[in-house]
């Protein structure tokens, strides 16, 4: 028979056997054990139920008993945090705790580690995108000149190049300017006749003509050559080590002689180190800029309307750049001025500094117009990686302040027994620490281990010393330090405030505030889940638009090859035989050459202007000299008049437009530009045909105004095929080409690709925002899991009851489902007008553009109820189909 008054006796004497405690401390212990049993006597319990209830919340004794009696044994130190042997016992208790929560555990420091992880990775990509150009040492001094011309008092372009004048414009007149360097980019067929190889030759696209400044302006690093020197005089290269490798091996490479096209033979007087991929400017060979100049007859260095020149300045320290841009704009209006009234022209240049070109410059000819990425789409991952580490950090919130009711029995009675605030609130950071600790270590691991896929991911090649570097262990040592900080200050903050009277008659369990703190970090996590999904989807839509959407021009099914450069001009008589040589070709259905495909940015530009009708002033347009072939080639669309026809042999006087420059010669309609004349470029041309809009490039750009003439030299040729047959293809055009142009190397690609390569780093940026948003829906479900595991467990005993009394399993799962659904559904209403404000205002950066369905946002809130009862179906489902008996039985 179970005598209630003895047990309370045999449990006092527990105490009364550590004499840690003086009778004062054990009296008000009884008093406390009295009412708490008192309590579960009034809620229905027996007297043995209601003992061992009672207890089992004061925990065990034997353990408390030698901590705090290890306090009083040093009163002095008893509130430090810094006594070695508190914090023993601290480490002790804690590591019991993790023992008797292990799932709870883990879920935090999988959470944590996730969470951690993903922010490390995001700050390496960040890191790297902002390091462009940063290399060089006096990069803050650097700025390159941005070339704007207007006409008829209207924007005509804004671009990365610039006029070769400007420089000594510069530096002749204004002191602030320390150095200047330009860049005229070209390509071609670089070739070495080696004694033992014979002739080696590749197509290069990384070619510069720089002047000798450029290693006074910029820290490229020469391995093998005299910096003042090496480009000084005509004829005169250098190369990369790369280069160096692929043309002369292991051989000394200074030196030798290389052929340019096959004509112009450049000795090698200097080899620099292979340019840094984190540089917005690229090359692998270097050609004398004198040699530019004899071969224009010094026009690359006076001329105002040549705009095809990169152009750099180095700027004293503490320059006023403000101050300098000013007398700039001032002086070219004195001595530019009355040239451009007469013409009805402006012409305006911008100092604009080096640091902010591959994030926040969108001109026109950027050198690495593919690899340009977008400022603000960088700093929103920065913002995502902040966003995921709070998602982790309010799991651990979430499932602490849950776990609360459990720690709260022991915070009373090691309140009752003496312990201080101090005491409790080290006791709960020690635990914060150690989860932390273990999240770290693990997300070091998830680091190392992920690196090379995130690499690939990115596209990027994200050198692995970053790891290595210290700031990537600030980082480490930060988020370390902030995790225990937001993640465990408050919890035990909460837990160390607890009341020993309120908390051992069980009063603590009334309170909602730890429900509704609960629920609004809940609210939290998934509106910023519900974000990042819409965001994801919107960006997909966008990026699928762009690569989808009609361009106007038919680049199926089209195999391109280079253009001869080192045999002779490739004249009409010599290309018509060549096209009809490959139109025996089994596949090929045909053939057209130009100087310019779509995808490839154009560099050729020119004057045009109306002679009849309505003139206008004179406007710069791009160019695209083409064969007869071209338009049927590419199934481009005629708005009026005719395409170039073999039959008219007076077509090379007769120029075709687009329909945006027939718009902007403010011609009234496409029919009435043809058969009028306009002057391009010197010479007098009739318009004998109206092309229908296409998109030369991207659909991140607007279609420029465009004319289309005659080719005299084409730089590619493109091939309608049969792509199922394409590598018989391939082989069967090695025999005419060798036959052709025996000194050039047959470079191919297809043309689709080719253009869509603009949209790679796009979308590599949308696998990696998708990514992380997978991640922060996954650490958010963690913690779901986490609470509705605890919650179940909680109302187990409610369960058995309603299920005694005639609840359907399918009542039991919507009970215990509601409470989590109602925070997850008010997130998806909180979430669904910020997300479509933020994504309108960056949908407006692209002149074309989706428009944002709210089908999208439902999906996204749909999605997310989905995977959060999915997240907490396993726990109420077990629950649900348990037996009576045994939830009866639970306590």
């Amino acid at each position: 028979m179970f005598d209630l008054e003895k047990s309370i006796q045999r449990w006092l004497k527990l105490f009364r056997k550590y004499k840690a405690f003086n009778h004062g401390s054990i009296r008000e212990m009884e008093l406390h054990l009295r009412d708490h049993i008192d309590d579960l006597l009034a809620a229905g319990h027996s007297e043995q139920t209601a003992f061992e209830m009672a207890v089992k919340a004061f925990g065990d004794i034997k353990s408390m008993a030698n901590e705090e009696y290890s306090n009083l044994q040093n009163p002095t130190t008893s509130t430090s945090f810094i006594n070695i042997a508190m914090i023993r016992n601290y480490l002790k208790i804690a590591l019991r705790n993790f023992r008797k929560q292990k799932s709870f555990t883990a879920l935090n420091v999988i959470g944590l580690s996730i969470g951690m992880a993903t922010g490390l990775l995001i700050f390496q990509y960040v890191k790297f995108e902002r390091s462009f150009d940063s290399f060089h040492s006096r990069a803050k001094d650097i700025y390159r000149i941005q070339y704007n011309a207007w006409n008829n008092g209207q924007l005509n372009f804004e671009s990365a190049v610039s006029v070769p004048s400007i420089a000594t414009f510069l530096a002749d007149n204004f002191p602030e300017v320390e150095a200047f360097t330009r860049f005229f980019p070209t390509d071609g067929v670089m070739s070495y006749n080696d004694p033992g190889q014979g002739l080696i030759s590749f197509h290069e696209k990384k070619m510069l003509y720089a002047d000798t400044s450029i290693f006074k302006v910029f820290d490229f690093e020469l391995v093998n050559g005299n910096q003042t020197t090496c480009l000084k005089g005509v004829d005169k290269a250098l190369i990369s080590k790369s280069a160096a490798l692929k043309y002369f091996g292991a051989e000394e490479a200074i030196g030798k002689i290389i052929t340019r096209d096959g004509r112009r033979n450049f000795q090698i007087t200097g080899i620099f180190k292979d340019v840094p991929e984190n540089s917005h400017i690229k090359f692998d060979f270097l050609l004398s800029y004198e040699t530019l100049n004899a071969m224009t007859d010094n026009h690359s260095e006076s001329s105002w309307g040549w705009y095809d020149f990169y152009t750099f300045v180095l700027l004293k320290p503490n320059t006023n750049v403000a101050g300098l841009q000013s007398k700039l704009d001032q002086l070219l209006a004195e001595t530019r001025g009355e040239f451009w009234r007469k013409r009805n022209f402006k012409q305006a240049f911008y100092l604009r500094p080096l640091l902010d070109i591959h994030l926040y410059s969108k001109l026109l000819y950027e050198p690495e117009p593919n690899e340009q990425r977008d400022g603000d789409s960088v700093h929103a991952l920065s913002i995502i990686a902040v966003f995921i580490l709070i998602i982790a950090w309010v799991n651990y919130v979430n499932l602490s302040t849950a776990l609360s009711f459990n720690r709260a029995n022991e915070v009373g009675v090691r309140k009752v027994m003496g312990a201080v605030r101090k005491q409790l609130l080290a006791q709960f950071l020690v635990e914060s620490f150690l989860i932390n600790l273990s999240a770290s270590i693990v997300a070091m691991v998830i680091v190392r281990i992920s690196w090379s896929y995130f690499s690939t991911l990115s596209g990027w090649h994200l050198p692995l010393s970053f790891i290595y570097q210290p700031d990537f262990w600030v980082q480490v040592v930060a988020l370390f330090v902030l995790g225990i900080i937001f993640s465990g200050l408050y919890p035990a903050i909460i837990l160390s405030s607890f009341k020993p009277a309120a908390v051992l008659k069980g009063k603590i369990i009334k309170s909602q505030k730890g429900g509704l703190l609960r629920k609004s970090l809940v609210v939290f996590q998934f509106a910023s889940s519900v974000f990042l999904i819409s965001s994801s989807i919107i960006v997909y839509q966008q990026l699928n638009y762009m690569k989808n959407k009609d361009l106007g021009i038919d680049i199926k099914e089209t195999l391109v090859l280079n253009g001869p450069r080192a045999t002779d001009s490739l004249g009409f008589s010599k290309l018509d035989a060549f096209k009809y040589e490959l139109m025996k070709v089994p596949g090929v259905k045909g053939i057209t050459a130009s100087s310019n495909i779509p995808g490839d940015e154009n560099y050729w530009t020119n004057g045009i202007e109306r002679l009849s009708g309505e003139a206008t002033s004179r406007q710069i347009v791009s160019t695209v000299a083409i064969d007869h072939d071209y338009v049927p080639s590419f199934d481009l669309q005629l708005l009026a008049g005719r395409n170039f026809d073999k039959d008219f042999p007076n077509d090379n006087k007769r120029i075709l437009l687009n329909d945006a420059l027939a718009l902007s010669l403010q011609f009234k309609d496409a029919a009435s530009a043809i058969g009028e004349k306009v002057n391009y470029g010197g010479d007098t041309l009739e318009i004998t045909g109206v092309l229908q809009d296409h998109h030369q490039m991207s659909l991140k750009s607007d279609v420029m105004p465009t004319a289309y003439i005659l080719v005299s030299r084409p730089s590619f040729i493109a091939l309608k095929i049969e792509t199922n047959s394409f590598q018989q293809i391939l082989t069967s055009l090695e025999a005419p080409w060798k036959s052709y142009f025996p000194g050039d190397p047959m470079d191919y690609f297809f043309l689709d690709e080719f253009f869509n390569r603009q949209y790679e780093k796009d979308e590599r940026f949308g696998q990696v925002f998708s990514l992380f948003t997978a991640l922060a829906i996954f650490i958010a479900c963690l913690g779901l899991v986490g609470l509705a595991s605890y919650v179940t467990v909680q109302r187990t005993k409610e369960i058995g009851i309603r299920k005694v009394l005639g609840s359907t399993v399918p009542g039991i799962i919507v009970l215990l489902s509601k409470g989590f659904l109602q925070p997850v559904v008010l997130a998806n209403f909180i979430a669904w007008p910020l997300t479509w404000f933020i994504l309108e205002q960056w949908l407006q950066t692209f002149p074309y553009r989706v428009s944002i369905n709210p089908v999208v946002f439902i999906l996204s809130g749909l999605c997310i109820v989905a995977v959060s009862f999915i997240s907490v179906g396993s726990q109420t489902l077990r629950a649900a189909f348990m037996q009576p008996a045994n939830s009866l039985k639970y306590e």
